[in-house]
């Protein structure tokens, strides 16, 4: 994608809010920090790239890009080489007990 469309906004994705409490841009930002939560535990983070897609960093310098929280997902898997469980114990108590 080139800079200009990044600019126009992005599509709407099923995982958006419904209700238009915060501002998009904020609401973006919100969801990274919460999801930055779920992959700190994998020593993965996310960025927001030009405001449409994820940027997807890992622990030795490796980078991906995902336009959705699904291929953000299936973007950490390869990037870790296996599959993630949302329900993996140490991802849910990691989550409880945030340092």
């Amino acid at each position: 994608m080139c800079g200009l469309c990044g600019l126009l906004g992005e599509d709407l994705h099923w995982s958006d809010p419904l209700g238009d409490e915060l501002p998009r841009r904020r609401e973006r930002l919100r969801r990274i920090a919460a999801i930055n939560q779920v992959l700190a535990v994998f020593r993965l983070k996310v960025e927001d790239f030009q405001g449409v897609s994820y940027l997807l960093l890992g622990a030795t310098g490796k980078q991906a890009l995902a336009s959705g929280l699904d291929q953000l997902w299936q973007a950490a898997e390869t990037m870790l080489g296996r599959q993630l469980d949302p329900l993996d114990p140490q991802l849910l108590d990691h989550l409880e007990c945030p340092l």
